[in-house]
């Protein structure tokens, strides 16, 4: 994420008179929700709204920018400007991602490594947020830690726009230059219109593709269009005495709806929260910009609130390393995290603010070679993502694998590492899409998160054999109990999971329902969850009874007659240290990625059979299919990978096991007769 320390950052704060310390302490509210959302402290799980707030303020300032050009020379001056922005954001992140990308080598597998390059590559080209809609990244996912440069996504849509938005502005301004006094006005209009456009294809995409809507240079627009539109608005911050003295209340609500709307307080869809945030942040700029001597400004203003935001463009590039190396080599709390973090990734943006950023910034002679300055500029950025990167990630390599009985060329841990069925995008409105094998038998349905989704090649092999249609409503880190989510990925999953109760399921109105989980309670990996307004961790006291309940209220549900429901039991799980395709991509031998796992039944799963009646509500236990010698787990079963992660089997063992499940569920009665 790009940020900007004032109008003209290119100097120091003290150098003019129009630098307002007011915004840099914005600034730094904003990239500190950033970390806390990173940090995954649980009541700052909308943290992420500290981006958007950036995007506003980029908006309004690099477009007042241009228009000094326009007011000055009556034209942009596009060199200056795009030397300006290499000299201003390149050096720091180019540091940033050569000692990230060390710093990877040290703490993460080859499989990672590997996986990792192309990630840099986009983060280097200013392209990392189309990379992540192309590999379906899920930012509010547990994934996201898998990738060490996923915050270079909003950096790259901030370059996009400064790539695009000053020969926009400009053609506007040269084409109606005929329009007199209007021109302005209808500059205006037309920068309206794209925000709003912005905005409701945001809101239209988020409907099927979250993803895409969050990540798209397209769909986030608006939020720098809305920042432009106070810039081109001057008349908003001339306002007379008494409308600034109310301004004052006006900026304290503005600032704590943002605060508000960082938290999990305020449930509501993300772009929604994206469009609430923005609209707040326009609020507070006008209010903190009009009322400089406010109680809000005059408290952003503070020194040390002032030079936190001008260091938040390198706490932004350093914190998400930092949390990296931390979560993977500590057993840190998200508070304790987040705390070192700040700390840290201060130190470092310090370091880099004063050591090499000011220097080349401020550099008069620089100013004299702007031509020059954009050819090193785009040189430097081919190469670090062409060449530099690379080089360092290739100095881990994956050793080859001796395995008794397996031909190790037949075991390719990169494509295992890729091995997932995508989903189809099951909703209400596209309902055809959410059937994806068409029998004349039994209609069965597969609901759950993405340990439901990893058994999509399973059901597609037993619906194609035994004739039946299959339908798949799955979704990342969204359980299939109606009121049940975790703690990360609230948000996407109520738009998921609202549509899946309130239409979806009553559409497809299927024979048999399985339903699957993460291990959420497996010692390996408990994981929090939130369900009737409160929060809970697997080993607090009112986890079970709220967990049963929701567990409960959800069978009744989806309960019919006739129907059946199977509730699939979470499969052993790795401990993050020993994530078996991580081990395979730089062990020796096999049997040094054979990992332990918890062979007890836990609270859950007991739970889920004691919900089993006969001929209504079943379980289906593959431990001994996944983990044939449990409690000890082969990394490899009959010459196949079985996980992709510590949790996740592989696409292709999931269709090797279809012929074993479909005899358990026929078997039981599920599929036809026992």
């Amino acid at each position: 994420m790009a940020t900007r320390t004032t109008p003209r950052e290119d100097d120091a704060p003290t150098r003019h008179a129009d630098y307002r310390p007011h915004l840099d302490g914005l600034r730094a509210i904003a990239v500190f929700l950033v970390v806390a959302f990173h940090a995954e402290i649980a009541r700052m799980s909308g943290g992420f709204i500290g981006v958007d707030v950036f995007f506003v303020l980029s908006g309004y300032l690099v477009t007042q920018l241009l228009l000094r050009d326009l007011g000055s020379y009556e034209r942009i001056r596009l060199r200056r400007f795009y030397a300006r922005r290499y000299r201003r954001l390149l050096p720091a992140a180019f540091v940033a991602l050569v000692v990230s990308a060390g710093a990877y080598v040290l703490v993460a597998s080859a499989a990672e490594v590997s996986d990792s390059k192309s990630a840099f590559r986009a983060a280097f080209l200013y392209v990392a947020n189309w990379h992540f809609i192309n590999q379906g990244s899920d930012y509010f996912a547990s994934d996201i830690n898998r990738s060490p440069v996923i915050h270079f996504w909003s950096l790259a849509v901030e370059e996009q726009f400064y790539l695009l938005w000053p020969l926009l502005l400009g053609g506007l301004f040269a084409a109606s230059k005929r329009m007199g006094t209007r021109q302005v006005t209808l500059v205006r209009a037309v920068v309206a219109l794209g925000a709003l456009a912005s905005v409701i294809a945001a809101l239209h995409i988020s409907n099927t593709n979250l993803n895409r809507a969050y990540y798209g240079t397209d769909t986030r627009a608006y939020q720098l269009l809305a920042g432009a539109l106070l810039a081109l608005t001057p008349r908003l911050f001339v306002l007379g005495e008494r409308v600034r003295k109310l301004l004052e209340p006006v900026a304290v609500l503005a600032l704590a709806a943002i605060l508000a709307l960082a938290t999990s307080t305020i449930h509501i869809k993300t772009i929604h929260r994206g469009v609430a945030v923005t609209l707040a942040a326009c609020v507070l700029i006008i209010a903190i910009e009009s009322a400089r001597t406010s109680l809000v400004a005059r408290a952003l203003s503070q020194p040390v609130a002032a030079y936190l935001g001008r260091l938040s463009y390198g706490i932004y590039l350093w914190h998400w390393p930092v949390i990296f190396v931390l979560t993977r080599k500590t057993s840190l709390g998200p508070v304790a995290v987040f705390v070192v973090t700040c700390v840290v990734a201060t130190a470092l943006a310090a370091t880099s603010y004063h050591g090499l950023e000011l220097g080349i910034r401020r550099s008069p002679r620089l100013d004299r070679y702007p031509l020059q300055v954009i050819a090193v500029g785009l040189t430097l950025s081919i190469l670090g993502g062409l060449v530099v990167v690379p080089a360092v990630l290739n100095t881990k390599h994956a050793s080859a694998l001796s395995i008794n009985g397996v031909d190790p060329t037949t075991l390719d841990w990169r494509a295992a590492a890729r091995d997932i069925v995508k989903p189809p995008d099951c909703t209400p409105e596209n309902i055809k899409s959410c059937t994806i094998v068409h029998g004349t038998g039994a209609h069965i349905l597969l609901l759950g998160d993405s340990n439901a989704m990893m058994y999509i090649p399973t059901f597609t092999a037993i619906a194609k054999g035994d004739n039946l249609t299959l339908s798949v409503a799955v979704y990342p880190l969204c359980p299939w109990q109606q009121d049940l989510f975790f703690l990360i990925g609230v948000n996407p999953c109520k738009q998921r999971k609202v549509p899946w109760y309130g239409g979806v399921i009553d559409k497809l109105d299927p024979d048999v329902i399985f339903v699957a989980d993460r291990p959420i309670d497996d010692p390996a990996y408990p994981t929090a969850v939130f369900t009737s307004g409160a929060s809970f961790k697997p080993t607090a006291p009112g986890f079970l009874p709220a967990f049963q309940r929701a567990t409960t209220q959800s069978l009744v549900r989806l309960e019919k007659p006739g129907r059946k429901i199977v509730i699939i039991q979470p499969i052993p799980i790795a401990r993050v240290k020993d994530d078996p395709l991580e081990c395979l991509s730089s062990a020796t031998s096999v049997d040094q990625c054979i990992y332990q796992a918890n062979a007890a039944p836990t609270a859950v799963e007991r739970l889920y059979d004691r919900d089993a009646r006969p001929g209504v509500v079943s379980t289906l236990d593959l431990d001994r299919v996944v983990c044939p010698r449990l409690p000890k787990c082969d990394p490899v079963v009959n010459g196949i990978i079985v996980k992709r992660d510590t949790d996740h089997i592989t696409a292709t063992f999931a269709a090797a096991i279809a012929v074993q499940v479909d005899a358990a569920l026929h078997r039981d009665g599920v599929l036809g007769s026992g």
